[in-house]
């Protein structure tokens, strides 16, 4: 028998293990959905709504904005493995980003422009960090930094601007005094001077890491690549003399730099070379970095000679390159895995879809086709499979599932008069669709396994669906139907097996995200 004060001990210590949970439910604000109510006009309200919670305990966000395509996603979003909330709108004649944690009072601004400006932003993943690059006309730029969740303070501005976790680049061009480059801390602290006013230079490059500057002088005659590191008193040759170099740039592992160039001017063909020396490793008419692995370890270049494409790996480890295809049109889809590569293949009316291993030494043939052409690929993340979206000569859509290492590949729905593919996790597959052209648009689930059977969940909706979102236990789904235009819309819920009818959650609501959802599982290559 447990002693008495050891009893109560565990007790006290269950109960305090039991506050702590539910401290931290509360801070997180629980299952949360971002919810907007759109108007005639186009401009919406956007809510942050609990699950199931009344209209009335509703926080409201924004009034009166307007959609802008800034992120994925549509006015607002969770930022994933945080607690924050981002939204970015068009109010009135300004572009807002605004952010705030779950629970506070109202959003902060933290990045405002010109409605007409053009604005290219890039999120840090698990953080509050955003990185703004903004131009008006393509000819000045101006970076910005947004640090956990604060209003972005300009860095740069240039002809040209970059900015990253590791600083920002100004870049500026003078036809009479040549080229300066400038880093600048994050902080915007420290400016290090890495070009100043250099002359003849055709372009200049750098790595991730920003510790490593390349560019190329140019006079016309012969082209030298230079390389300097921060701080450096002068640049240095880096690599052998060019009589014309086409492009270069740095491999992932932030220190090898590939050039494509010609090393006499009467070759006939461009080289692939290796920082900037020896032998070309490929020759051909054009050659273009299609693509690197995530560990920099291999990259894929893709070469175009007398109307014939081909794919090469290159090997870091081993600097060498293995040819994979070569047939009219060759194009890297994308890196799959940590392993794998996907290429697509087009001759005359055959396309072939190539999975190969990153150093090039394995390729197995998913799929090869000559009735279909080949109109969506996505990586399925939650089963570590690919779905294909196929066409054909009548317009019919069907859709292929594949594995990416083995020869194993079925047709889950076929010759469809419409299918859009939407949300997905290991077991089920999301999407609208109609089978015949005379049907209506319906909403389905089917499972991942060849001969399965679509089953339909709503049939409701004028316009469609969207906004679609698996339930934490992946058995119910969260989703938008579109009656009549954005301003009459309904969130819905339904079980993904049919066995019950939707449920009318919230009407004239649009769904933008929810809180318990982080990256989706879809992957949308190409």
């Amino acid at each position: 028998m447990m002693p008495k004060k050891q009893t109560t001990r565990t007790w006290l210590v269950l109960l305090l293990l039991l506050t702590a949970v539910t401290l931290l439910a509360a801070c997180s604000g629980g299952d949360q959905m971002l919810l907007a109510e759109f108007n005639s006009d186009g401009e919406a309200e956007i809510f942050l709504a609990g699950l199931d919670e009344a209209e009335s305990e509703w926080q409201t966000l924004a009034e009166d904005v307007q959609r802008t395509f800034l992120f994925e996603g549509e006015l607002a979003a969770f930022v994933p493995e945080t607690n924050r909330i981002l939204l970015w709108y068009i109010d009135g004649n300004d572009l807002r980003v605004e952010q705030m944690e779950i629970r506070d009072e109202a959003p902060a601004e933290v990045f405002e422009a010109d409605a007409e400006a053009r604005l290219f932003t890039e999120m840090e993943p698990g953080s509050a960090t955003i990185y703004f690059t903004e131009t008006e006309g393509f000819d000045n730029f101006r970076c910005y930094v947004s640090q956990d969740g604060a209003e972005a303070e300009r860095l740069a501005r240039g002809e040209s601007c970059f900015v990253n976790a590791s600083g920002a680049v100004q870049t500026e061009f003078d036809p009479d005094d040549g080229v300066t480059v400038t880093l600048i801390s994050l902080d915007g602290e420290e400016e290090t001077v890495i070009l100043d006013e250099v002359e003849d230079v055709f372009n200049v490059r750098y790595n991730e890491e920003l510790t490593r500057f390349a560019y190329v002088e140019f006079d016309g005659d012969e082209a030298q690549m230079y390389l300097v590191e921060p701080g450096a008193e002068e640049a240095e040759q880096f690599g052998e003399e060019f009589a014309f170099i086409d492009n270069f740039g740095f491999s992932a592992d932030g220190e090898t730099i590939y050039v494509i160039g010609m090393l006499d001017e009467d070759d006939d063909e461009v080289g692939l070379f290796i920082n900037a020396v020896g032998d070309a490793l490929i020759e051909a008419d054009d050659i273009t970095l299609a693509g690197q692995s995530e560990d920099g370890d291999y990259a894929v270049f893709l070469t175009e000679s007398d109307d014939e494409m081909a794919a090469f790996v290159y090997s870091l480890a081993e600097g060498t390159v293995t040819e994979i295809a070569e047939e009219p049109s060759v194009s890297l889809v994308g890196f799959l895995t940590e392993d794998r590569f996907l290429l697509q293949t087009e001759n005359d009316d055959e396309d072939v879809l190539l999975s190969v291993s990153n150093d090039g030494n394995e390729e197995i043939e998913l799929l090869e086709t000559d009735d279909y052409d080949i109109l969506f690929a996505y990586m399925n993340n939650a089963a570590e499979q690919l779905l294909v979206q196929l066409t054909d000569d009548e317009g019919t859509d069907t859709l292929y599932v594949t594995s990416l290492a083995a020869e194993d590949g079925y047709f889950l729905l076929e010759e469809w008069s419409a299918i859009t593919i939407l949300a997905a996790t290991d077991e089920y597959l999301i999407f609208a669709g109609r089978e015949d052209e005379d049907d209506d648009r319906a909403l389905y689930s089917i499972a991942w396994a060849e001969d399965s059977s679509e089953t339909e969940l709503d049939d409701d909706a004028e316009f469609g669906f969207r906004g679609v979102f698996f339930a934490a236990d992946g058995r119910s789904i969260y989703y938008t139907a579109m009656e009549d235009g954005l301003d009459d819309t309904e969130v819905r819920r339904v079980p993904v097996d049919g066995s019950e009818s939707p449920e009318d959650l919230y009407r004239d609501m649009v769904l933008l995200d929810v809180s318990w959802v982080g990256e989706p599982n879809l992957q949308f290559l190409r």
